[in-house]
Parts: structure tokens; sequence; C-alpha cells
């Protein structure tokens, strides 16, 4: 177990609430098979302080609610927002403004950049998001 500071230790608690709290919700609105795996998970990365652990969890956790209905999507955003004070806009902006940057720049400099860019076309697809940007992502992912 490792000791870790306190601003990292606040972070494993944000994301351990979260994910918990998405997977309880989308386990409220739809047949998810997945759930006690996720919190099994989540308790062996809690266990060994592992932040990066818990921070990839909660990226698996946060691009499977893509394929939430639109109306639940607002509904876990209502729910993150109430009780754990998720600015998933915010999150939103700050993803957007990185990938303008990529696409900008025209190259993809790492596969953390690509796996971002993957992740934000398919938001983007599955949202109902702007054609002509996910359009513009998919292109640099085929060029790279």
């Amino acid at each position: 177990m490792r000791n870790l500071k306190p601003e990292d230790q606040a972070t494993l608690a944000a994301l351990r609430a979260r994910i918990l709290a998405t997977v309880a919700f989308v386990e409220s609105v739809q047949d998810f098979r997945y759930g006690k795996g996720i919190r099994e998970a989540v308790a062996k990365a809690l266990e060994g302080q592992s932040l990066r652990s818990m921070r990839l969890i909660a990226r698996e956790v946060d691009g499977m609610t893509i394929a939430l209905e639109p109306h639940q999507r607002d509904g876990l955003e209502a729910l993150l927002a109430g009780r754990l004070g998720v600015d998933k806009e915010a999150e939103r902006a700050v993803i957007q403004a990185q990938v303008a940057a990529i696409l900008k720049r025209g190259t993809i400099a790492s596969a953390k950049e690509r796996r971002r860019l993957e992740d934000y076309a398919d938001l983007l697809e599955a949202t109902g998001g702007d054609p002509s940007e996910a359009a513009a992502v998919r292109q640099l992912l085929h060029k790279s």
C-alpha cells in the first residue's frame, strides 16, 4: 500500500464516489452485468491506493455512459452534479479545447492523444455532436 499525498487521496476518493454513483445509476436504468466486476476493481484500486488504476476505471466507466439514451445521460449528469459537484459541461469544454489544439496542429503526438481523439469522435457521433467536427477528427485519425 502506498502513501498518497493528501490531494491524491482526495482525487482517489472522488473518483471512487463518481464511479460507484455512475455504476449504480446505469444499473438502475438498464440491465448492466458489469457492475459487480467494476465495484471489485474499484475496491482493489482503493486498497492498493492506485490512483492510476482508479483513473483508468473511471475513464472506462465514463466511456460506457455514451451508450445511454440522451435522457438517461442527462439524468446521470444531473445526479453527478447534484451529489458530487461534477460539471460535465466543463469537462467536455476542456476536452474540446484539447482536441481543437490537436486538429490545429494537424498531427497526433502520442497514443494518449490518439485515444482522446477516438473517444471524442465516438462521443460526438453518439450524442449528435457537430458532424463536421467529428469528420475532421476522423480524418486526422485516418491520416495519422
